[in-house]
Formats: structure tokens, C-alpha cells, sequence
């Protein structure tokens, strides 16, 4: 499989873009970021696991592990966001790749792990789509499948109040004026799933890898 291909040039476009935009629009507090590993461009890839409430969600948790892994970030979106010119340069700038309604989820997740297993790093949301009414929902089989196929390192996360920024169904808001919402995000401690490798690659395998990255995320979520 060829490797695939991380946009630098673009990364560094999109990124000044929106820092901007979210320091402008809402207060961001970061707590555990010391968790992140200070890696590179060469250095392993790594797998950010986290809660899922808004669109917003994966641009925030890649920029505030920004610029302690400076490695850019791969992320799965909703193809609606291309519709939209300004949008669609960051978008790719930020290794995005779109996600059609209808996609198998199993191609979505083999995409993630032939970007981990060539080196790269992704931001997973275990749910598998953004809760519509706040509350942490269980986690699907892909999660398991991904942690397990590449045995990268896994960060589990939890974000809070994205979906005040940006509700589902709805375009941004800023809660009545510039910095009035904020948006906090927390980061974990690497997790060991080294007990789970030995296990055949099968959905119970799976599934129980999910299980357990959703108790680490419930836990952050108790923090903020």
C-alpha cells in the first residue's frame, strides 16, 4: 500500500486559520496536555481517542495537542463540509477526508488504520457519530478493531462544549458575544491495551477494547 501523504504545506495554512478563529471566537482551556507525547514528523504514529458532540471536535483536539505533536492529524468528515469553498483548503490542509452518507463504516475504518500503519495519526471518535443530546454514548466495534490492528499508542480524551459552539444541525454560534462559550478539552494518560493484543482480531476482541477506551474517556469526562 503506498503511504499515504500528509499535507505539511497546507497544514501550516490551515493551522494559523483556525488558532485564530477559536482564540477569537471562545476561551479554550487545555488540562493534561502534558500527556500528548513531544513527537515529530518521524516519530510513530498515535491514536486520539475521544467523545464526539460537534464538527468542531476534531479541529479542536488536533490544535490544542498542536504544537506539542506537531504532527499533523487525519481526520474523517462529514463530505457536506467540502461544499463549502473558503472551508474545503483547510479541510485538506488538515488532512481531512470526507465521509458520504451511506460509506461502509469498515472502509472508513481501514482508511484510519493504513494511515496509522504508514505512520500517520488520527483523531477517532469511538461513538461513531456526535451524541445528539450530550451524553456519552456506548462504543462502536471500529475503535477496538483500529487499536488492535495497529497496537498504536492510544490517548484517550474528552471534549466539553463544543456542542454549545456548534450544535448538530446548526452553524456556529457564539453564545451571545466573542469568548462567552468555553471550550475545554482534557487529555489522558497513554493507555495500556497490551492485555488485549494476545486476543484473536475478532468483534467480542473488539468491542471489549472499545468498552474499555470509553470507561478512560467517562473518567476524563467527570474532570471538566
Amino acid at each position: 500500500m503506498a503511504k499515504i501523504r500528509t499535507k505539511y504545506m497546507l497544514h501550516l495554512y490551515a493551522i494559523p486559520i483556525l488558532l485564530s478563529f477559536f482564540h477569537i471566537s471562545y476561551r479554550i482551556k487545555v488540562v493534561g496536555k502534558k500527556h500528548v507525547p513531544s513527537h515529530g514528523r518521524d516519530s510513530k504514529g498515535i491514536i486520539i481517542m475521544s467523545n464526539h458532540l460537534s464538527h468542531l471536535d476534531p479541529f479542536l483536539v488536533g490544535l490544542t495537542a498542536f504544537p506539542r505533536y506537531y504532527k499533523p492529524f487525519f481526520y474523517p468528515a462529514d463530505a457536506k463540509l467540502w461544499k463549502l469553498p473558503f472551508f474545503r483548503p483547510i479541510l485538506h490542509g488538515m488532512n481531512c477526508f470526507p465521509v458520504f452518507k451511506g460509506s461502509k463504516r469498515t472502509d472508513v475504518i481501514k482508511y484510519h488504520i493504513a494511515v496509522v500503519n504508514s505512520g500517520g495519526s488520527v483523531s477517532y471518535f469511538p461513538e461513531g457519530a456526535r451524541s445528539k443530546d450530550g451524553q456519552l454514548q456506548p462504543g462502536k466495534l471500529g475503535a477496538g478493531w483500529l487499536a488492535h490492528s495497529t497496537r498504536a499508542l492510544v490517548i484517550p480524551c474528552a471534549v466539553k462544549n463544543t456542542d454549545k459552539a456548534m450544535p448538530v444541525g446548526r452553524p456556529f454560534t457564539l453564545g451571545g458575544g466573542p469568548r462567552r462559550i468555553t471550550l475545554k478539552v482534557v487529555f489522558g494518560p497513554p493507555m495500556d491495551l497490551s492485555q488485549y493484543y494476545p486476543l484473536p482480531s475478532s468483534k467480542k476482541t473488539s468491542q471489549k477494547i472499545s468498552d474499555h477506551i470509553m470507561v478512560e474517556i467517562a473518567k476524563l469526562l467527570k474532570t471538566i
